[in-house]
């Protein structure tokens, strides 16, 4: 799982530095966009920003996938069979389901339109100096000019946002779930493994806490302040970067956290400097 995880952050890394995606909230709208390459059709592009909000919500919910198995592994450790074998490509699919949902969903309910480019044109002229008719781009408007709902722009930001927080709402859980079972066990360790329990409790917080900035914080109000038809005009494209953080985030944790595993880095850099040759020290 920590390979397959890995494997889809660097997918995700790639994608991005392709759709070089970016979001910008105006008013009552949203925009994601890309600024493209010289020479690569519109269509790609847009493609690439379809497969990037695809990736987006199906790591979010690998990442959910992997609390479920740490909570599962903690609780009833014979239940962790379900997650070999056979079983890794039954809980593999569900991320895949959810993403392709997402990536169907944005591509269908959020096409550019004739309403939504004249209610971007501005914005995306002033701030980006881009003619939008030449911009790859996903619109997301729930009112028109009238305030009539639009809706299946309507419906996107709810479907998005649901995407997001039930993700969320799976690792909250378990982690929550994981934190009292943990405690409950404690008591049973000597003192030692107590100390290590303890550490790998505190990874499981800073890990709980690092998908609620990341993901949830950043997205969710991204997603529903057009509801609230307030003006605005924000650069909201820094998000695209923060889900690349991520993958290496979590594998620092136990590194830095657990002192075990701090020891063996310490060791092994440590081996590394003192078999270095000495015509490569320099002074």
């Amino acid at each position: 799982m920590i390979i397959i995880f890995s494997l889809l952050g660097i997918t995700f890394s790639i994608i991005e530095q392709f759709a070089r995606p970016y979001i910008h909230n105006y008013n009552k709208g949203i925009i994601f966009f890309s600024f493209g390459w010289d020479g690569v059709p519109e269509d790609v592009m847009q493609t690439g920003l379809v497969v990037y909000a695809l990736f987006y919500v199906l790591i979010v919910a690998f990442v959910a996938v992997q609390f479920v198995y740490r909570y599962v592994t903690l609780i009833s450790p014979e239940l962790c069979t379900k997650f070999e074998g056979f079983g890794v490509m039954v809980w593999g699919s569900y991320p895949l389901i959810v993403g392709t949902l997402n990536g169907l969903s944005i591509f269908i309910m959020a096409y550019p339109d004739k309403f939504g480019d004249e209610y971007m044109r501005g914005a995306i002229l002033d701030v980006y100096d881009l003619s939008i008719s030449k911009v790859s781009r996903l619109l997301i408007i729930p009112y028109d000019e009238e305030d009539h709902i639009r809706w299946l722009n309507l419906v996107y930001l709810f479907s998005g946002s649901f995407c997001l927080l039930s993700q969320y709402s799976i690792i909250v859980f378990c982690g929550l779930r994981m934190q009292s079972q943990m405690q409950k066990e404690l008591q049973k360790f000597s003192v030692p493994n107590r100390k290590l329990q303890k550490q790998f409790f505190k990874a499981l917080v800073i890990q709980i806490i690092v998908p609620t900035v990341i993901f949830v914080f950043p997205s969710t109000p991204i997603l529903l302040v057009p509801l609230l038809n307030i003006e605005i005009s924000v650069q909201s494209g820094a998000i695209c970067s923060l889900l690349s953080l991520y993958p290496p985030i979590d594998s620092l944790v136990f590194m830095i956290v657990v002192s075990e595993y701090r020891k063996v880095i310490t060791k092994r850099c440590s081996a590394k400097t003192h078999n270095t040759p000495l015509h490569y020290i320099t002074v």
